[in-house]
């Protein structure tokens, strides 16, 4: 339990400085093409208004995905905007911050902002509840820019658990490739 802790730890330090060194860097023009193809216009404009490091983290969860042998065009959406909303709840880094070290210490007050009813935008609670409900609202917001119903519902369960292996249905192939390399990148 403690190495797991301390493993746990050191990656999230690694995070936060990839991170902080992907907001002042460009995304990749020849990834950003590859992207463009999957998305449905109004998705891809959605896609470039988020920041660069979301950018930069979706790009990777994409080529990860594909990489893996998935090159499902749902998936590949998904891979895409399934941190969208992010952006849109005003999430920022410090939010970021913030949001690991209430679930590794406080996990029963983020189960509990989770569930609340969203706060008014103005309210400093308001970017932690909108990191807390991001898939949902993503995967409205995916469906609201033309992408199609498979990607919507895997950006709605990437935060999900996963069922058992031996219970998986087919779409839960995708989702369970989809969290890997969202968790890995």
């Amino acid at each position: 339990m403690a190495q797991r802790f301390v493993e746990r730890a050191r990656y999230r330090v690694r995070q936060f400085g990839w991170a902080v060194a992907a907001w002042w860097r460009k995304p990749d023009p020849q990834a950003l093409a590859v992207a463009h193809r999957y998305l449905p216009e109004a998705g891809w404009l959605v896609f470039l208004r988020m920041p660069a490091v979301d950018q930069t983290h979706a790009l990777k969860v994409l080529e990860a995905v594909r990489a893996a042998g998935c090159d499902d065009p749902a998936l590949a959406q998904a891979a895409l905007l399934h941190d969208a909303a992010k952006r849109l709840g005003g999430v920022t880094i410090l939010h970021r911050v913030a949001v690991v070290l209430i679930k590794a210490f406080a996990r029963d007050h983020w189960e509990r902002l989770k569930a609340r009813p969203a706060p008014a935008r103005v309210s400093p609670l308001y970017p932690l509840w909108a990191h807390a409900n991001h898939a949902l609202t993503g995967a409205q917001l995916a469906e609201q820019v033309g992408c199609c119903e498979e990607a919507v519902e895997l950006i709605r369960r990437h935060q999900d658990p996963l069922p058992p292996p031996d219970a998986r249905a087919e779409q839960d192939a995708l989702l369970a490739a989809l969290q890997k390399a969202d968790d890995d990148n």
